[in-house]
């Protein structure tokens, strides 16, 4: 009989044996395994079969030629890479079993990675390099790519290979760029800092932005001067100052488009970056008891005694002497405003008189509120809910 036909023999009979050992194995756990979860069943089942198919494997080998792949590393970063460049690494395959060792790359993640291997069939000892050619494209920032290679050793049928690493940026914009939040009127500022892993040169051209009345500033900065580019092995940088002046109150997010030249060429580079930030309302409130949401809960009181809760106003940007309660509900309350500074502050007092009729205000869909401003300006004013009950007792 040929060396062949007994190897072919042998394994058949290594195969049989497998089978039956791990048939026998695997019908001596017939009861729900405690501590596992119905979830976590079918999991713990299959990693259950894995480990007695090793376990009959590793005791069949000494017996039976069994092909063993070894693999000392299989993650390789080649670091940075400038943006269309072609690196290469080669990883070390090892079989240190007793049957010849089959190996085939069968898929990777991307096709611009290559696999390669010198030699598909290894003998008992012998070692071969399996290599992943990998072009970076015009792709930017980190990427991670992964090729499959195959074996017929039985404990390890596949093996994922990863390279990894990062494409050197042409031009880096931070994605949002975040204002102060300032008051109606106010000019408030965002500062942040663009960068070039290619170019020493970078200059902002333009700035347009759907903020109407936005005003650009710029000024070419060292990398390794600016703390915001620590680690980041820039080579050109230019700090950008956008101003705006707020006129609506609440939170803006808006999308803010920059034109730069980069390098000795002068490439023109477009890019965005979305500005986002809050500005006060002309009017606000201030209390313990007030949440910035669901308003002022005063709860469920009395009518056999006097209630009074008081509440802060604070002016901004506006500032007039003319505060006072424009509308309220439910109108058994009596609110009223008093002047307390020169800088514009007042106190809201809401009394709830003893007597008062019940009344229940409470519900998302049945609540009061209370509603301060200018009388002779719309533009100045403001609102809060006001939760609560008041009930009939006798104390």
């Amino acid at each position: 009989m040929s060396t062949l036909s007994k190897f072919l023999v042998g394994m058949i009979g290594f195969a049989l044996v497998v089978g039956a050992v791990s048939t026998g194995l695997a019908t001596i756990v017939t009861y729900k395994p405690f501590g596992v979860s119905d979830f976590e069943r079918a999991r713990y089942e299959s990693r259950v079969e894995e480990i007695l198919r090793h376990e009959a494997i590793r005791k069949a080998s000494g017996t039976q030629a069994v092909p063993q792949v070894v693999v000392p590393r299989r993650r390789y970063d080649f670091g940075l890479l400038d943006p269309n460049e072609t690196a290469s690494h080669s990883f070390e395959f090892q079989n240190s079993g007793t049957a010849p060792l089959a190996l085939n790359v069968a898929e990777t993640t991307c096709k611009c990675t290559v696999g390669k291997i010198e030699s598909g069939l290894l003998l008992p000892g012998e070692r071969t390099q399996v290599t992943l050619t990998w072009n970076t494209g015009r792709q930017e920032e980190h990427y991670e790519q992964k090729a499959l290679v195959t074996t017929n050793d039985p404990t390890r049928q596949s093996i994922e290979l990863t390279v990894e690493g990062t494409v050197r940026t042409n031009l880096h914009v931070p994605e949002t760029c975040r204002f102060a939040v300032g008051d109606p009127g106010e000019c408030v500022e965002s500062t942040f800092v663009v960068h070039s892993q290619l170019h020493d040169v970078v200059t902002l051209l333009s700035v347009e932005s759907e903020l109407n009345g936005m005003e650009w500033s710029s000024e070419s900065v060292s990398p390794d001067e600016t703390a915001e580019l620590a680690g980041r092995e820039a080579r050109g940088a230019t700090r950008i100052t956008l101003k705006w002046t707020g006129s609506v109150a609440g939170p803006y997010h808006a999308k803010v488009a920059l034109q730069l030249l980069v390098g000795e060429q002068l490439e023109l580079i477009e890019k965005e970056t979305l500005a986002s930030g809050r500005t006060h309302e002309v009017l606000s409130f201030h209390s313990p008891m007030l949440h910035s949401k669901e308003g002022l809960d005063i709860g469920t009181l009395s009518n056999s005694r006097e209630h009074v809760f008081q509440v802060l106003v604070r002016q901004r940007a506006k500032k007039t002497s003319t505060l006072a309660v424009l509308d309220f509900k439910p109108k058994l309350l009596k609110p009223s405003v008093q002047r307390i500074n020169e800088d514009g502050d007042y106190r809201l007092t809401i009394r709830i008189p003893e007597g008062a009729n019940a009344s229940v205000f409470n519900l998302n869909q049945k609540h009061g509120y209370i509603e301060v401003g200018d009388p002779v300006d719309p533009e100045v004013s403001n609102w809060f809910p006001i939760l609560g009950a008041v009930v009939a007792t006798d104390e």
